[in-house]
């Protein structure tokens, strides 16, 4: 089992992309946006029906999806745990220069993607990452800015399915309720096109089966498991406005990654939670949500007053950047008070703030490395090592 063991509560590169298979998705995805397992461990039961997900039942663990994650791939050789920051801006309006928010962990070569904001099909292209090889994606929660490119990378995946003969056959989605709403509608939205392909004899089979599997999380605790990770959930407080009748079907979610290399932990967007603080503890890498909150509120008082909002309009625009987004100062007590190792900062906004102001906030109230991350870079982390640095 891995070195990293603590739970949360009481439980628990990469070839680039050939030119013709870039040319065919872009025919297929335009109208989309114009811009921008493995063998599991044997404590594991592929009996779905056991229990339910995430359940113990005498000491076995069935987990839905579990027995159809993603093989290990031949080119599994790297050791360690690699970040990827796919999309750092703080949506959901779109910013020229940074994608929306979207993360691959790769633990010992094999990768997971966590969110896909629109951009993340195009960013994983130009960082030399095959999604068809990425098996398994977790959803935080179902704001516009963490999942509208899921239809792209679907389609790429579905592309390259039988064009590539090591395509992973089964692409596991996980995320909050209406989780399997979300990759049903894609896969329908994508079929259109995609029918058209089918309709002639040599693609005859493109869409002879669904290859997408969703499995919505309703609960904390461990929602995943498989030889490289344990990942374990925790409902935040993105949401804390909502009104209570919303909040019974819509989640959000941040992610604790345990691997045998160390422990990294996503926050997805929230705000101050001690659910949050607690899932962390002791992590080796927190990767956080931040706003600068000054800047904010200027920037959103300077667009109500463009724009003629309405008093009550404004003021709810900036109760939630308050109470359901984390700024600097409250992502530095997180991380002292969860001790983690490291931060890396994502999700960034608004726009024009510098990242040294970013990271100066937060080392205010953190004594630890704090990294302002910019889209496509890499973060490593490995045994030799023992402390997060930007790849070499």
């Amino acid at each position: 089992m891995f070195r990293h063991r603590e739970r949360y509560g009481s439980s628990a590169r990469c070839c680039p992309m050939t030119m013709r298979v870039v040319f065919l998705a872009a025919i297929c995805l335009c109208a989309v946006f114009s811009f921008a397992t493995e063998s599991t461990l044997p404590k594991i039961s592929c009996n779905e029906n056991r229990v339910a997900a995430g359940r113990l039942d005498s000491g076995v663990l069935t987990l839905p999806g579990a027995c159809a994650a993603q093989s290990t791939p031949a080119a599994e050789t790297v050791r360690g745990i690699e970040i990827v920051l796919l999309g750092t801006h703080g949506g959901p309006y779109l910013n020229q220069d940074r994608s929306e928010s979207s993360s691959l962990l790769i633990v010992d070569g094999r990768p997971y993607l966590i969110d896909c904001g629109i951009g993340s099909m195009r960013r994983m292209v130009r960082a030399g990452i095959r999604s068809e090889r990425v098996g398994t994606i977790f959803i935080t929660h179902l704001h516009p800015d963490h999942d509208l490119d899921l239809a792209n990378v679907m389609a790429n995946d579905l592309l390259n399915l039988q064009r590539t003969a090591d395509a992973l056959q089964t692409f596991n989605i996980y995320g909050p309720p209406q989780t399997k709403e979300l990759v049903d509608a894609a896969f329908a939205y994508i079929s259109i096109p995609f029918g058209a392909f089918a309709a002639e004899a040599r693609n005859a089979d493109m869409l002879a089966r669904n290859p997408f599997a969703a499995h919505e999380i309703r609960s904390d605790g461990l929602v995943y498991q498989d030889d490289k990770i344990r990942v374990i959930a925790a409902k935040n407080s993105h949401y804390a406005l909502m009104p209570a009748k919303f909040r019974e079907r819509m989640k959000s979610y941040s992610y604790r990654f345990e691997t045998p290399h160390g422990v990294v932990v996503f926050t997805g967007d929230t705000g101050v939670s001690d659910a949050v603080t607690q899932v962390a503890k002791n992590a080796d890498v927190l990767i956080s949500v931040a706003i600068d909150l000054d800047a904010m509120d200027k920037s959103l008082h300077e667009a109500g007053i463009k724009n003629h909002w309405s008093s009550e309009r404004l003021n709810g625009m900036m109760a939630h950047m308050k109470d359901e987004i984390l700024d600097e100062k409250e992502v530095g007590e997180l991380a002292s008070k969860a001790q983690v190792k490291s931060v890396v900062l994502y999700h960034l906004g608004p726009d024009g703030v510098q990242p040294a102001v970013f990271v100066s906030g937060v080392k205010k109230y953190y004594p630890g490395p704090v990294f302002a991350g910019a889209d496509l870079d890499r973060y490593c982390l490995s045994d030799k090592a023992q402390m997060l640095s930007p790849c070499h």
